[in-house]
Parts: structure tokens; C-alpha cells; sequence
């Protein structure tokens, strides 16, 4: 058993509280575990906790309207094309070996496993032949890249699974790994590809091999919130395989969360610290919670269960944004209102964190959570063709291509891929997993929107067909179609925010509750039909914070949003060096200037150790000397100039090449540089005045006021910001209601028309 001396001392401090005597009574459990693993055989019986829900893996599923529009998009010219043009997502493990060494990211070996995830989750919402026969290929020649013992990355034997690379750089070896091995066990469930589970078992294999009952743990080769996901790929192969080992070493990780430089998940959720407050709580450490939650479904212990939802409610509260995007700046700070950068891996982890939560806990509001996701943020990140995604989507801001705005991760064969753009697609790729779902009783129907699903039910196909434009409007018509006559529940979600639900079954009444589902058992006949009523009135999450004074508004599940007619033009000079979530440059007279509407200049940064001095001018005016020194490095950093007047201004910010007396360097950075909204105050009076239309592209459009104050248009989240004009999801509002966050209330929302 692995036990640092720190942890060892923290156990000691706290075995006489209740959540201390509760984590040791874990460790016995964990120890025992494994005791008891080696002296008998795998019993199916006595391993598993079965999920509340199921994705309903054999359904055949088909979408259609603005959502499918983009997931056939994707499937178009993203996901057939990545292979042909960007071979290096291959051929860097088939010439890992070979001099002169690739020049590698340390998540270079992520792409292929990512994709695959992508394609296998994807080809379930679009049973695309060509997309199938692609994946197959894809595989084929994976596998057959795989070392003959069990390696599967793209360093150089000497490096494989060290955490270090040829030229001492830092490798996130394991991690990649880990995203291969999910996609392998996905295409395998889809398709029942043996090779695809044989070369994840011989990965499973080298990690028992390499890192079980050893000295040497995962969290000894670094980066350890990265490379300790493996708890989750080696548990989900233990439920595949049933193989003890897998499941084994997966339990020895857990106890390696508590090593001085990893996440310490076990001990710090028995603590109820929130997630931002763990050593590690950057995104990467979501797969490792995911771990634990397939863990408790192969062993049942629930101290895994009960750290898992508590950091899924942590997540909710403090660290989701309005946009159901997850993250500031690649991790959490315990506040929603938190301007920094929305990466797209971000909310991808927590959309799969929350399907697994949905499966634990069978709440409808953790659906509810996935819609929110998927119909703003997962849609705002692609670009309607399907060609690209971001890797920053801001609450207010503009939209760019990753390959732009994380071009450092560019590579000659692999230029379109980096992070963000082999996962963004899995957004899309889950709502397989948790529209249409199972429990004990019969079937879950999660999602609104124009489709047909069908699945086996008592040894018959049900169909079913939703004639509907929601989220367009609330009116949904659920018809039900099977052979014979048929006695199976079924649950309908009923949104945590649709306070006044309507549902009728062959226009028999029945009685709903929000946030909570309602089941229907009944023997059910062809042509039933269920008619859904969802309240769409107007509602709103007044802002704190970085966005005291403004708010965000909803019509069902939609974020609304203003996009700028004028959008600011920003334009930065040559020597300015892109590095993900902000853009930084050093030499003298570098400048970043904008042209914009409106009364309120906008800069945010971070401050840093190496920070320098610039000059900010308005209009040819110099208005400020700003110095961006901090000595603690990525805290956030804002300059405001109000009372510009109306009209066009033009700012310009200049490098000074100058700095304080302690700092490291005369860096200056620009995170964003933007204008504020230039509409007036929305109240609950102007917002009662709105008009819905259709959008195309979109969802709906709300014109808001009239008469007396001027017309403002809000357009759906999902849509605005097309072609990189600047919008804004947080808008200037007074005397509108604050309601707290709750657990009846996760969405913070008050009605505000009717």
C-alpha cells in the first residue's frame, strides 16, 4: 500500500472526526480490497452496484433540426477528414523510434485516443457508413502500432511511460494512454471489435506490469492529475474484462491521490473541501472522479460514490457558468462569474463527468445540466460548417478557431489538431449516452427535440417519434409506436426550471412536479401519444461579481445573448505571441489596438512575475501608464475606463519595454480588450415587452422593449458570435430578482415575464 508520510500525518490529524474516521474506515476498505482480490476469484455477483440509469447503447437514435444540422456538419468536415488530413495523429507512434525525435506536445499521444472517442460517440447519433468503415480502418492501424509490450504513445523507448522526454521535457504519457484506451473500449461497445479490447487489455497489461504493488507509482513520473486518469480507463476495462488486476490497480491510484504532488480527491471530498480548494483543481482531474464512479460500480464502495457527487455539486455551484461551460483559465476558482478563458476540453470533461452522474444518481436536474451544456456551450464552440471549434468560448467575448488561438500546439502533419479540436466533437457524441436512457422500470427520455429514437423493450421495438421545434417552444408531441400492446414505464423529464408543466397522455391530464421526472407505467399501445406543455417564460440570473449589474436571461433552456452590429475591431502587431487563453509580447512599441461603440474600454489579463509597463491611449489621448506586475503569477488582472461618451472611440496599448523593480521581465499580456454592451438597461418592464421569432441560423430571436426605449435584440447563445463579431451573454439590467444558488435551483433563475 502507497502512504506518504504527509498523508500519513493528515490521517493522523483527523481520525477522531467524523470524515477522518470516515477516510480511514475507506483506506481499510481499499486495502482490503485488493486482500481479498488476490485470494479469490472475480464474482460478478458480490463487484457491482449497478447504475440507477443506462445509456441505451443498442437504441437507434436519429435527430434532426438545427442540432443535427451541426452534428452532420461535424461528422462532414471534421471527423471524415482528420485522418486524411492530418496523418501524423498515426504516424508519430509509428516512427516514435526513429531520429531525429519528433517535436512533441506532452499530450501529443492524446489526438488518436480523442478522435476515436469522438467517432465511436458521434456514429451513434449519425450511422454515417462511411464514417463506420473509417473508424474501422482507423483501428486497424492503431492497434497495429502498438509495441509488443503493450506501449501504445509516441516517445521513444527510453521515455515510454517515464514522464520525461528525450530532451528532459515533461510527457503526459499516461494520460495519452488513458484517452486511447477510452476509445478503444468505446468502438469496441459499438462495434464489438476484439482487437480494439485486446490492444486496450495489453495496455492494461504494461500499466499492471510497469506500476502494480510497485515502488514506483503513476504519481512518481509527474503530472499527476493528468496521467492518474488511467484509474478510469483501467476500471472501465475491469468492467469489460473482469480481469481482478485491472481493477486492482485502479485501487492502488486512488490511494496514490493523497502523493504530495497529485489531486488528493479521496481524502479531500471526505473533507467537503469544494473542488477548487483540492490541491489539483485544474479540469484533467475530472477523469480521475470518473474513476472513482466506475470503481464504485465494481465494488460498491461508497465513499467513492459520495466524493464523486459532492464534487459534482461543488462543480454546479461555484465553477459552472451560465453558458453550462465549465473552467476559468484551465481550472476552478470557486466562482461562476470568473472571466477567464471556457476551454472546450474543459466542458467536454464535465459533460462526461455529468453523464456519469446521471447514471449514479438518476436526477433529472443533472440532466437538465447536460442540456444546458449541449444546446449553448457545445453548440457555441463549433463553427456551423463543421470545420472548426474553439478552445476559449467566453460567456461575453468573441469566437475563435483553436488552430488560431492555440496555434503553438500546430505540428507539420498534424496542423489541424490540438487539444480541443479532437474533443470538441464528443459534445455532441453524449447525447447518445443520455437522451434515451434505461432503469429497471423501462425507458428515460431525456431529450426534447426533433427526433426518432428506438430500442427493445419486452422483446419489441418502441419508437419513438417527436414532432416538435423545441427549444424553439415548449409545445413537444410524443408519439409511441410498437407491434403489440405493451406494459413499461416510462420517465419524462420535467425541467428543473419549467415551473408550470403541462402533460397530457391521450389528453388524460396527469400531475407534474419541476426538477424531478414523471413516470408513466402503462401498458402502451401504438399510436399514444403524450403532449408536453414547458414553460417558457422569460427568466434571469442576476449577475455578481465581475458582472454586478448586469444579467443573463433564458427562454427554456437558451441563453440569450447581444451580438454587436459594429463589432470592436482589435488588432494586435506582429510580435505579439499567442499562448492559449491570452496573447503577451515584450518589445518595445508592440501594440494591441481597438476600434469600438460605445462609453466603457474593457482590458483583462493576469498579473505576473515578469510583467512589465504599457500606455493606453484613447482617441490619440494618453489616459494611463498600466503595470501588469504581480508576484504571484495568472492572478486575474482588469482595467476599466468609463465615461468615453458615445460614438466610435479607437484605444491603443502600447509596450513600454519598462518594469517594476522586482519583476522578472517587462511582459505585458491581453487576455481580452473589449467595449461593454452598448444597449440600455434591461428591467422586468422592457422585458415583458418581448417579441419570439425563428432564427436562421438558431434557434429563436427576442426583441426586447419598444415604444419609448429602444428595441434590443437577443439571439440565442448558441449562434451569436459567427464570423468573429464580439456579443455579450451578461447584459446590463437593473432591478431584476436575485435568487441564490439551491439544489431546486441550480440554474440561480427567477421568472421575469409571463
Amino acid at each position: 500500500m502507497f502512504m506518504t508520510d504527509k498523508s500519513c500525518s493528515r490521517i493522523a490529524r483527523q481520525e477522531n472526526t467524523p470524515a477522518g474516521s470516515r477516510l480511514v474506515a475507506a483506506r481499510w476498505l481499499i486495502a482490503g480490497a485488493l486482500v481479498i482480490a488476490e485470494a479469490s476469484a472475480f464474482s460478478p455477483a458480490h463487484a457491482e452496484t449497478k447504475p440507477v440509469f443506462t445509456p441505451a447503447e443498442t437504441a437507434r437514435l436519429e435527430l434532426s433540426g438545427p442540432v443535427d444540422e451541426f452534428v452532420q456538419a461535424v461528422v462532414e468536415n471534421w471527423l471524415l477528414r482528420v485522418p486524411r488530413d492530418n496523418p501524423a495523429i498515426l504516424t508519430m507512434f509509428a516512427d516514435r523510434d526513429q531520429r531525429p525525435y519528433r517535436n512533441l506536445l506532452p499530450w501529443s499521444g492524446e489526438f488518436a485516443g480523442k478522435y476515436l472517442t469522438c467517432l465511436s460517440q458521434v456514429l451513434r447519433l449519425s450511422d454515417d457508413t462511411r464514417l463506420e468503415e473509417l473508424g474501422g480502418d482507423f483501428v486497424e492501424q492503431l492497434v497495429s502500432l502498438q509495441a509488443e509490450n503493450g506501449y501504445l504513445g509516441p516517445f521513444p523507448e527510453s521515455c515510454q511511460l517515464t514522464g520525461v522526454n528525450a530532451e528532459g521535457g515533461r510527457t503526459w504519457d499516461a494520460w495519452g494512454h488513458y484517452h486511447v484506451m477510452v476509445g478503444l473500449l468505446l468502438w469496441y461497445d459499438r462495434t464489438g471489435d476484439e482487437k480494439a479490447l485486446a490492444c486496450a487489455s495489453r495496455i492494461g497489461d504494461l500499466f499492471c506490469e510497469k506500476f502494480q504493488s510497485a515502488d514506483e507509482k503513476i504519481s512518481s513520473i509527474g503530472s499527476a492529475e493528468m496521467n492518474q486518469a488511467v484509474v478510469h480507463s483501467l476500471a472501465m476495462l475491469f468492467t469489460r474484462t473482469g480481469e481482478p488486476r485491472y481493477r486492482d490497480l485502479a485501487n492502488e491510484i486512488v490511494l496514490d491521490f493523497s502523493a504530495p504532488n497529485a489531486g488528493n480527491y479521496l481524502e479531500a471530498g471526505l473533507e467537503g473541501l469544494e473542488f477548487y480548494q483540492i490541491p489539483k483543481p485544474r479540469w484533467e482531474s475530472l477523469h480521475s472522479l470518473m474513476g472513482m464512479a466506475e470503481l464504485y460500480w465494481n465494488g460498491g464502495n461508497k465513499d467513492y460514490r459520495d466524493v464523486f457527487e459532492h464534487f459534482w455539486w461543488s462543480i454546479v455551484k461555484l465553477d459552472r457558468h451560465n453558458n453550462g461551460g465549465f473552467s476559468s483559465g484551465e481550472r476552478a476558482h470557486g466562482d461562476p462569474y470568473h472571466p477567464g478563458p471556457i476551454e472546450t476540453c474543459c466542458t467536454v470533461a464535465w459533460m462526461a463527468m455529468s453523464v456519469e452522474m446521471l447514471k449514479m444518481s438518476g436526477d433529472s436536474r443533472v440532466a437538465d445540466e447536460l442540456e444546458l451544456s449541449t444546446l449553448n456551450q457545445a453548440l457555441a464552440t463549433h463553427a456551423p460548417s463543421g470545420e472548426w471549434s474553439t478552445y476559449n468560448t467566453p460567456m461575453d467575448g468573441r469566437r475563435i478557431p483553436s488552430t488560431i488561438d492555440i496555434a503553438f500546439q500546430v505540428r507539420p502533419g498534424s496542423e489541424g489538431l490540438n487539444c480541443c479540436s479532437v474533443n470538441a466533437a464528443r459534445m455532441f457524441g453524449m447525447i447518445s449516452d443520455w437522451a434515451l436512457m434505461r432503469d429497471r422500470g423501462g425507458l428515460v427520455l431525456n431529450w426534447y427535440g426533433p427526433s426518432k429514437f428506438a430500442e427493445e423493450v419486452n422483446g419489441q421495438t418502441v419508437t419513438i417519434t417527436q414532432d416538435t421545434t423545441y427549444p424553439r417552444d415548449g409545445s413537444v408531441k410524443v408519439r409511441i409506436d410498437l407491434q403489440e400492446p405493451s406494459r413499461f414505464g416510462l420517465k419524462l423529464r420535467i425541467p428543473h426550471w419549467s415551473a408550470k408543466t403541462q402533460v397530457s397522455v391521450n389528453g388524460e391530464r396527469m400531475a407534474v412536479e419541476p426538477g424531478a421526472y414523471l413516470e408513466i407505467d402503462r401498458e402502451w399501445n401504438s399510436g399514444d401519444v403524450i403532449d408536453v406543455g414547458l414553460d417558457m417564460s422569460l427568466r434571469c440570473w442576476t449577475g455578481q461579481k465581475a458582472y454586478d449589474g448586469k444579467a443573463s436571461i433564458y427562454r427554456g433552456p437558451l441563453l440569450m445573448a447581444y451580438e454587436e452590429t459594429n463589432s470592436a475591431a482589435v488588432d494586435f502587431s506582429e510580435t505579439w505571441q499567442a499562448y492559449g487563453h491570452f496573447r503577451a509580447a515584450a518589445e518595445k512599441g508592440a501594440s494591441v489596438s481597438i476600434a469600438f461603440q460605445g462609453e466603457t474600454l474593457e482590458w483583462r489579463g493576469f498579473y505576473m512575475d515578469d510583467a512589465g509597463k504599457a500606455k493606453v491611449t484613447v482617441d490619440g489621448k494618453e489616459v494611463a501608464v498600466v503595470d501588469q506586475y504581480g508576484p504571484k503569477r495568472d492572478r486575474p488582472f482588469e482595467w476599466k475606463l468609463d465615461g468615453l461618451g458615445p460614438g466610435k472611440h479607437v484605444a491603443r496599448i502600447e509596450v513600454l519595454a519598462e518594469q517594476a523593480t522586482d519583476s522578472k521581465g517587462c511582459w505585458i499580456n491581453v487576455q481580452d480588450l473589449k467595449s461593454t454592451a452598448d444597449i440600455p438597461p434591461l428591467d422586468a418592464s422592457t422585458l415583458s415587452k418581448c417579441v419570439v421569432k425563428p432564427s436562421r441560423p438558431g434557434f429563436l430571436l427576442l426583441e426586447v422593449g419598444g415604444g419609448e426605449t429602444a428595441t434590443v435584440q437577443l439571439r440565442d447563445y448558441a449562434t451569436v458570435g459567427q464570423g468573429g463579431a464580439s456579443y455579450f451573454s451578461w447584459l446590463p439590467a437593473v432591478g431584476l430578482p436575485e435568487t441564490p444558488f439551491s439544489s431546486d435551483n441550480p440554474s440561480r433563475t427567477s421568472t421575469i415575464s409571463p
